[in-house]
């Protein structure tokens, strides 16, 4: 049957009560006595449309009229004719975690894209869309609709998140695909609890297998010696032997630890300084990915600082303030930051906070305006502070002030900042309480943060490095893990890489080279005892399917001009 989108067309109905009136109401014949018919060369009557009511007349035109009026009205109409079944929109939901490489060859995430493809042969979906389940749940490429676009899609699904949540990419599928959409989870763990909603259907392909992993690691730089944390867990109800190799400068001999069931052990070494990466190795089992860490050198974030202060007071708690910051080196070589109390100021390429210990000092109890979102002010708290300064304007963007009075300003030249400080030792207490210190931290900090290099040189899988560039650099040359080169653009100076997979990344800017470690360090993932498989949810009671809908304007329009061609061919016929 089909569906008519405007009805109210069908008003125009009113023209066949007109039409019918053409064909009842005739003209009156008057009767005439002529001498002869002779000249009369047609003696049919006429039965054109008058005022007098005759016998209905239903000739061949009149139902073609009748027709061509009909499909008119059917046409303005709009009728839609029911096509068929609209296919289901599906979102996949899939877990990203690194559990899902359990199993080698045959891992869990091999089962599950053989599951998806041949679940989308039978071409009941459209469109399709992957939601990974990470940290954070985000949508893997663009929407597809065949088995084929599927399985080049999921190639890009590299399960390199430290954890899965679920929960959080569900809700999130379901916002994405509307009211209609299915959605099936896919993973390696049961759900939690009973699936109650028709939509939705969970597919897990795990397995419970015994795992050694890597499940904490660290290296740190302390007093001249680096000193380095590995935790191995046996997480299976089962006692096993981890065989250990570690490999600094040269390899060395496998170390033999008896663990019992889900028992951990922490083993620390202690080496001298070295550039070289640090690699710990497990024997293989159920889970490779965990089986190995790669521990970089600690990122050197130190802050060259040099001090120009003349007022020996105001020197002593500058440099006792520094000194507390263990990112700060002091030096007059090359400096990064340079805290002066000269009146002008200095010619430099550093960054500068000129203190300001102006004669007519007034001491001010606040109440302080302090912008949180300035990186100097993270922390403080002025809370009965008493800070002795001048009353002059100073030149910059407010970050502490009293009242309307600058405390704290800091001037932007092209990324190198000019900061002036306010204060007066005699009238403050500012320098002898934890604000003073602070300040002086969160300045080193900042200026050790956007300082060229990595901010990190060991991340945790699924994790995030930040590298910072000189400027003038509009990309950077990456070599992940897999040996795959890649061009990426550089804005503002600094580069966020999320690390999807584990291993040494490479990172080029220039002249300059950087390199930082992955590793998948997580004993929630590494815990395979509680994988399973199975198939929970239908879609049985889900709400009913939509109909596919087409028009059928076209159609009517063209048996209109069927119609009248005849009607107009019958026409001629009969004036001929």
């Amino acid at each position: 049957m089909p569906v008519f989108t405007f009805p109210f067309a069908f008003i125009a109905l009113l023209a066949v009560p007109l039409l019918l009136a053409i064909y009842w109401l005739r003209n009156r014949a008057k009767e005439r006595r002529v001498s002869s018919l002779l000249l009369w060369l047609d003696e049919k009557q006429r039965w054109d449309g008058g005022q007098r009511i005759h016998r209905l007349q239903t000739p061949l035109l009149f139902f073609l009229e009748l027709l061509a009026i009909l499909l008119l009205v059917m046409a303005a109409a709009t009728p839609l004719m029911r096509t068929g079944e609209s296919a289901r929109p599906l979102v996949v939901v899939l877990d990203d975690s690194f559990s899902m490489l359990a199993g080698g060859g045959d891992s869990t995430r091999n089962r599950a894209v053989t599951a998806i493809e041949s679940e989308l042969r039978a071409n009941r979906y459209d469109p399709v869309r992957f939601v990974l389940a990470g940290e954070t749940p985000r949508v893997l490429g663009e929407t597809v609709n065949n088995a084929e676009q599927a399985r080049k899609l999921l190639q890009d699904w590299k399960c390199g998140a430290a954890a899965g949540k679920l929960d959080e990419a569900i809700a999130f599928a379901f916002e994405l695909g509307g009211n209609r959409a299915r959605v099936l989870a896919v993973t390696d763990q049961a759900p939690m609890q009973e699936i109650s909603d028709s939509r939705l259907q969970w597919w897990s392909f795990g397995a419970a297998l015994p795992n050694l992993a890597f499940v904490n690691a660290t290296r740190t730089a302390r007093d001249g010696e680096e000193r380095v944390m590995l935790e191995i867990a046996n997480l299976s109800p089962q006692s096993a032997t981890a065989n250990l190799t570690i490999e600094s400068q040269a390899p060395n001999n496998p170390q033999s630890y008896v663990l019992g069931p889900n028992e951990s052990r922490r083993i620390t070494l202690t080496l001298k300084n070295s550039a070289a990466p640090l690699r710990a190795r497990l024997g293989g089992d159920g889970l490779d990915v965990d089986n190995e860490v790669v521990l970089m050198p600690e990122v050197n974030r130190n802050t060259r600082v040099e001090l120009r202060l003349k007022d020996t007071r105001l020197r002593e708690i500058v440099e006792k303030a520094v000194q507390s910051s263990p990112l700060a080196r002091l030096t007059s070589e090359k400096p990064e930051l340079l805290i002066t109390d000269e009146a002008e100021s200095p010619d430099t390429e550093a960054w500068t906070l000129r203190i300001l210990s102006e004669a007519g000092a007034s001491s001010y109890l606040g109440p302080f305006v302090v912008d949180r979102a300035h990186p100097m002010t993270d922390g403080l708290s002025l809370g009965g502070v008493v800070w002795g300064a001048g009353g002059a304007q100073l030149p910059g963007t407010p970050v502490i002030t009293a009242g309307n009075i600058a405390l704290l300003t800091d001037v932007d030249r092209a990324g190198k900042h000019e900061l002036r400080l306010r204060l007066r030792p005699e009238v403050s207490t500012l320098q002898e309480t934890p604000n003073w210190p602070i300040l002086i931290w969160n300045l080193i900090v900042w200026r050790a943060n956007v300082a060229p290099g990595l901010q990190q040189a060991n991340v945790r899988l699924g994790g995030e490095a930040r590298l910072t560039v000189e400027p003038g650099v509009q990309s950077v040359r990456l070599v992940d893990p897999r040996q795959r080169p890649l061009q990426l653009p550089v804005p503002d100076n600094s580069l966020t890489i999320k690390a999807d997979t584990a291993g040494v990344y490479e990172l080029s800017a220039n002249q300059n080279k950087y390199v930082f470690a992955a590793n998948a360090i997580s004993r929630e993932e590494s815990d395979l005892t509680q994988a399973a498989s199975g198939r929970w949810g239908s879609w049985a009671n889900a709400p009913s399917l939509q109909w596919e809908y087409r028009s059928i304007v076209w159609l009517l329009a063209l048996l209109v001009l069927v119609v009248l061609a005849v009607h107009g061919w019958l026409v001629a016929r009969q004036a001929s």
